[in-house]
């Protein structure tokens, strides 16, 4: 992947130099001149002005990806907390069965893998959820959830805050994951029954690496794909930005499916997370002001502009020791000749654009600082908005107070907040920006399920909530009231669900999962999802399994509303003394045998909805997802998507 940059964050310490410089640019595109001598004076141009007003364009727009590697653990992340607004349990019942052993108590402990009512009606039912919407169904998707009510995760605390407000921003989509074609519960134990791989299903079903790519590149039918979702999507509308400065599509969290893209207006940058400084005009060179990291320094000069440094890489900021670098950088960066051979010829290209977009982002970062708010929401987090969340630090260094996605978003952050100054021209501010985010730590097998796993869902809570905030503090150019919350939509991802049965210390790889999207044009306070009943005439009769009208296949009597909690239909064996129609499936037809979710949205339309609003239009749609009408007849002729999208 040579044509993927490759930029590591680090503070200036010189023992990260070589590792900072050996990964230091990988983009194939052709260059010019190389510039590396403007990093001496990037920021000589970039003195702090601390009247500007940040802001970005009228029609900018970005997306930000956050992945969740490992496998999100779907089954506590949406529990069925009450059958209706008035009473019943008799889903959360067959939920926390299914989660802990038969005849064992239940603990939130070792192998009992669900949450009790109790606790998730803690903070006044804080995070007790329902749907605002009860249209029904629409073009073969629902919000529709029959007055159930939900718990979400006991660590979504802002999360569950802002799904709950007024005209609300965050919604969930339900029972997504990467989908060919439909597959009911019959459909699936056909193809199991069958010889070889079915061209029905995801390549590599339940495999990490696959179905990570599955889910990025928008081709579950593929092992290998060449480009991603993103990648497709940043082609797409990649002229919008016109000879911008900088990258398009942004990744703070390395090589990724997601970004591959084979054109090179659309190649993708990586930086890092980068250091929270203050600007310093005097750090050794007086006319150059740079980011000073040093605590010291910014404990003593709590007048000068917040900056972010250690994004991209500064190879000469003042400093005498970096003199030799940067001479000898310079001289090894000289145009090679047309004779030279071409891959001493595609380093010097790579290098030259690499070093004029590090210097173009250096100087946006220093013309754009932070402001007190923004880093107080991202160094230590002081909920403004919800009174019942606790306070968390979140600190430069990785230790147990570090939260690695919030420090990767509030980078995020600072680029948005830059992207008017990263355009073709100061009249010419970006028009679209496409992030990359991600959290590992979701493979939950055995005793991390419960040691790690709300310390990571707390991660994913606090980092969006506060890139949200962030958001609520960036102007748009020439309106009053609107903020970049309104230009902005973050959504997650995740490799797949997981299994509702404990194996003993986990829970093991899925299908189905669930996720959540937030931002100005989304229509929050609703659960999404397709619809996953059947017809009585569509349930066959299969003299091989002659139980199987009843245990497989069963009309759902709430007319398919999503999400529901996986029940595994093979419970209902007999000699388990499950002998009546349904038995612990109770007719459900969306699980599989140890409750994974039977996925019945597919990612494809997930990520397609959103690509609309972003600017894709629907005869682009087919080229970036190629199964989307397999999966979902006639999709790309709906003008809403799924629906959770003002597009």
């Amino acid at each position: 992947m040579g044509h993927y940059p490759m930029k590591i964050s680090s503070p200036s310490p010189r023992r990260d130099f070589l590792k900072r410089l050996a990964a230091g640019g990988t983009m194939s595109a052709a260059g010019a001149v190389p510039t590396l001598a403007a990093l001496s004076s990037v920021a000589e141009a970039a003195a702090p002005n601390n009247n500007q007003t940040t802001e970005v364009a009228a029609d900018y727009k970005a997306i930000v990806c956050v992945y969740l590697y490992g496998g999100q653990d779907h089954g506590n992340q949406l529990v069925p907390y009450l059958d209706n607004a008035v009473s019943g349990t008799t889903e959360y019942d067959r939920y926390a069965a299914c989660r802990r052993p038969a005849g064992s108590p239940q603990s939130e402990s070792g192998n009992d893998l669900g949450y009790t009512r109790a606790t998730l009606a803690g903070n006044n039912g804080a995070r007790i959820i329902t749907s605002t919407d009860t249209a029904g169904l629409s073009a073969g998707f629902t919000t529709n959830v029959y007055g159930r009510q939900f718990a979400l995760h006991p660590s979504y605390n802002e999360i569950a805050f802002l799904y709950k407000q007024a005209n609300s921003k965050l919604a969930v989509i339900a029972n997504v994951g990467p989908m060919i074609a439909p597959v009911n519960r019959d459909g699936w134990y056909r193809i199991q029954n069958s010889a070889g791989d079915s061209p029905l299903l995801p390549a590599n079903l339940y495999s990490h690496d696959d179905q990570q790519k599955a889910w990025m590149s928008g081709q579950a039918n593929t092992l290998n794909p060449e480009e991603g979702a993103g990648g497709k999507i940043a082609s797409a509308v990649v002229g919008s930005n016109g000879t911008a400065r900088v990258p398009i599509a942004v990744s703070v969290a390395g090589i990724n499916t997601f970004m591959l893209t084979n054109d090179a207006a659309a190649q993708p940058y990586q930086v890092g997370t980068g250091y929270i400084g203050r600007v310093d005009a005097t750090n050794g060179t007086p006319s150059v002001a740079t980011c000073n990291t040093d605590g010291g320094y910014i404990n003593a000069n709590p007048s000068k502009n917040y900056c972010l440094a250690g994004g991209p890489i500064a190879l000469y900021n003042g400093y005498s020791w970096q003199a030799l670098l940067h001479s000898t950088m310079l001289s090894r960066c000289a145009p090679a000749a047309p004779s030279a051979n071409i891959y001493a010829r595609q380093w010097t290209e790579i290098m030259d654009l690499s070093v004029r977009t590090e210097a173009a982002v250096a100087e946006a970062l220093i013309k754009n600082p932070l402001n007190e708010d923004t880093v107080n929401l991202f160094a230590e987090y002081r909920p403004s908005s919800n009174p019942t969340a606790a306070a968390i630090n979140v600190v430069d260094t990785p230790d147990a107070g570090y939260n690695e996605l919030a420090a990767q978003l509030r980078m995020a952050a600072t680029l948005i907040r830059a992207s008017a100054g990263l355009g073709a021209t100061s009249a010419t501010p970006l028009k679209r920006q496409i992030f990359f985010v991600a959290l590992g730590g979701f493979d939950t097998h055995g005793p991390e399920f419960w040691s790690d796993l709300p310390v990571q869902n707390k991660k994913i809570d606090r980092a969006i909530d506060a890139f949200w905030q962030s958001m609520g503090k960036i102007k748009v150019q020439g309106s009053a009231t609107a903020t970049g919350q309104d230009q902005v939509t973050l959504f997650t991802m995740s490799d797949f669900g997981r299994s509702l049965s404990s194996n003993g210390g986990g829970s093991d790889h899925g299908w189905g999962g669930h996720h959540v999207v937030l931002g100005g044009a989304v229509k929050g306070g609703k659960i999404y999802g397709a619809n996953h009943n059947v017809a009585a005439a569509d349930i066959p009769n299969d003299a091989q399994f002659p139980a199987q009208k009843s245990r497989y296949m069963s009309v759902d009597a709430t007319a398919g509303a999503v999400p529901r909690s996986g029940v595994p239909p093979l419970w209902n064996e007999p000699s388990e003394g499950n002998t009546g129609p349904g038995g612990k499936t109770a007719g459900l037809n969306h699980s599989l045998d140890r409750g994974e979710l039977l996925v019945t949205l597919s990612s494809d339309a997930y990520l397609a909805t959103i690509a609309r609003w972003f600017g894709v239009t629907t005869a682009q749609l087919p080229g970036i997802f190629p199964t989307l009408n397999t999966a979902h007849p006639g999709f790309t002729s709906l003008a809403s998507g799924v629906g959770f999208m003002n597009i």
